[in-house]
């Protein structure tokens, strides 16, 4: 029995991936004269945005791009960014259910608080776990178990709702029900082949899915 549900956000509660993309061109293209695509990006995922920008550019470069990517995304969050439909409902639901939930993301704290702040989800979940409150990044379990401890949850108990490879595979290496959130597709061929042990097409469906 599911006791607790903990989150994915980029792609799984809100749809991000535009912002980021346009946020990294804005400050990383200057520096290198290329723009890059949204697969160039989204192959860059699995640490936290700082770390991301600094991997390409080094020293003071690293540094001026991070300060430029953090203005663009305060500046266009909310232009770019919104929640999946569904999302608040079902969010609003399993808190009347009184369903401990959870939030473990592999962005950095600073852009994780933005987008939780401005979609209104501040005092939704009762554990934010970023990918700079870990050593190790998703697939490795660390931010999940993580998250469970503290929610109060045995692992075992736990739904993790992701979007992505390194999502299914964190969960499925935490001993947590796997749940794919078919709503977004970037991942859907890769994800597919990891198995997830439930595959919800839209939001108001996850309820059902777990049969909480």
């Amino acid at each position: 029995m599911v006791k607790a549900i903990i989150f994915d956000l980029d792609g799984t509660l809100a749809d991000t991936f535009p912002l980021i993309v346009a946020a990294w061109n804005a400050a990383v293209t200057p520096h290198t004269g290329v723009t890059y695509s949204d697969a160039d990006v989204i192959s860059r995922f699995g640490i936290p945005d700082p770390q991301m920008i600094r991997r390409d550019l080094p020293g003071e470069l690293g540094d001026a791009a991070d300060l430029s990517y953090h203005a663009y995304y305060v500046r266009e969050h909310g232009r770019l960014v919104k929640a999946f439909d569904g999302i608040d409902a079902m969010l609003a639901e399993l808190r009347r259910r009184r369903m401990p939930l959870g939030l473990m993301t592999g962005k950095g704290k600073r852009t994780a608080r933005i987008t939780v702040d401005a979609l209104g989800w501040h005092d939704v979940f009762a554990a934010v776990v970023t990918g700079e409150d870990v050593r190790e990044q998703k697939p490795d379990p660390e931010g999940a178990l993580t998250a469970a401890s503290t929610l109060g949850v045995v692992p075992e108990q736990c739904a993790f709702v992701g979007d992505s490879p390194a999502d299914i595979g964190a969960a499925k290496n935490a001993g947590m029900v796997a749940v794919m959130a078919g709503w977004h597709d970037v991942y859907h061929d890769e994800v597919r082949k990891l198995e997830p042990d439930i595959w919800v097409e839209k939001p108001p469906d996850l309820i059902r899915a777990l049969a909480l």
